[in-house]
């Protein structure tokens, strides 16, 4: 395995390093901590309040609106891998590549640093962002993201990354520019790469790239949202066409007094915890599919918004009331745990962290996952999971507060 360096540059921007003479590719992301939750913030001074979508337009604009021009159809052409990305809290911009990985870096940095903002290319952008939109509201799991975040965040207006056309209508260019100039900065900015590549070689294009730019270093702050563990709605449901209903319930689980390591263990004990309760193998699996409550698997799934860990578990459902009452009396009685399924699960993570490496992406996403969710700027190692304890995953779920949920029912048309 291949050590991993970290280097910060005099303007505050964080490199880190994954060389890997194995591979025949190189791969660079630019990442920057602006995503579609970047909505309220103090800058130099002043408070801004921004809709939805305007992270997710940004990202749009920097690829399109460029003084190069497009520099993902740019890199494209010179038959790189390239694509960009917008979540609530980053917004990414990447190439793979087996050659010129100065150009690539080059060419990336060139277009995210000289934007020409524009009133006129701003409204032709949004013709595809339109399309993009309601592409997404032919599917009912669109609805049911935004509808989880209404109910369980009463105080939060962040609904998803792209807003809705209404949102994306309203959306100016001068706020564009702002979300630009307050985030934008190295200091607020980091970059990975990992394959094949000449460290020096790299490190030397990207600090003469940032020596050539200027830049004035700006007083930013996010605003935290006032939130307590209230649910604006215990229950709620909408119609939709499918072929069977759909039921999920999501908790809201105050995870503030977590350390990062203890949220990133805690990533494993969930994936334990929903294997052992919920997935095909556990009682409650085989008795709902008995019953005929379901047909299919328990969909499970996590996230982490602010300081706040959203668990949601749904199915495809026959009697959705059923499924739901039976899931909350799952979770309200923890009485699932097995040390073996535990042991089982430990093994495999250890085998899936040795295999990870013949794989540069399954080693380098986690890693960016670690710094973004976790401030964890370090590689999983095998010594990690072979320091989990049963004791403690039993102890670690049974302190989960799962009191606080929102139900959602999805009613086939």
């Amino acid at each position: 395995m291949y050590k991993l360096d970290t280097v910060v540059l005099d303007n505050g921007l964080t490199v880190y390093l994954y060389p890997d003479f194995k591979r025949h590719s190189t791969f660079f992301q630019f990442n920057t901590y602006c995503g579609g939750a970047t909505k309220h913030f103090l800058y130099d001074g002043k408070e801004w309040s921004l809709p939805d979508g305007v992270a997710h337009i940004l990202e749009h604009y920097l690829v399109e609106c460029n003084e190069r021009g497009n520099f993902l159809t740019e890199l494209g052409e010179k038959q790189m891998s390239t694509n960009a990305s917008t979540s609530p809290i980053v917004t990414s911009y990447y190439f793979e590549t087996v050659y010129d990985v100065a150009y690539g870096i080059q060419t990336l940095l060139d277009g995210i640093y000289h934007v020409d903002f524009q009133k006129e290319k701003l409204e032709k952008l949004k013709n595809p962002i339109y399309q993009e939109i309601r592409g997404r509201m032919d599917n009912k799991f669109y609805y049911a993201n935004r509808r989880r975040m209404e109910n369980l965040f009463p105080h939060v207006d962040f609904r998803d990354v792209g807003g809705t056309l209404q949102e994306v209508e309203s959306i100016t260019i001068e706020q564009v520019k702002l979300l630009y100039d307050a985030f934008y900065q190295p200091k607020n900015q980091f970059i990975v790469i990992a394959g094949n590549f000449q460290k020096e070689e790299v490190l030397e294009e990207i600090r003469s790239f940032f020596q050539k730019e200027k830049f004035s270093f700006r007083d930013v702050e996010v605003l935290p949202y006032p939130e307590d563990l209230s649910v604006r709605k215990k229950r709620d449901q909408f119609s939709f066409l499918s072929p069977m209903d759909y039921a999920e319930v999501s908790f809201k689980i105050d995870i503030s007094s977590y350390t990062n390591i203890e949220r990133l263990n805690l990533d494993f004990y969930l994936n334990v915890f929903y294997h052992s309760a919920f997935d095909i193998p556990s009682s409650l699996h085989q008795k709902l599919v008995d019953e005929k409550v379901i047909t299919g698997s328990i969909c499970c799934r996590d996230s982490i918004f602010d300081h706040f860990l959203i668990v949601t578990i749904g199915a495809y459902t026959k009697k959705p009331q059923v499924f739901l009452n039976a899931v909350l009396e799952e979770v309200h009685n923890l009485d699932f745990f097995d040390e073996e399924i535990f042991d089982v699960d430990k093994k495999n993570a250890i085998l899936n962290l040795i295999l990870r490496q013949e794989n540069i992406f399954k080693m380098i996403f986690p890693f960016i996952n670690n710094i973004l969710y976790y401030d964890y700027p370090y590689l999983d190692q095998v010594e990690d999971v072979y320091h989990f304890q049963y004791d403690d995953y039993v102890q670690k779920i049974r302190d989960l507060d799962f009191s606080h949920y929102s139900l959602l029912t999805i009613k086939k048309e």
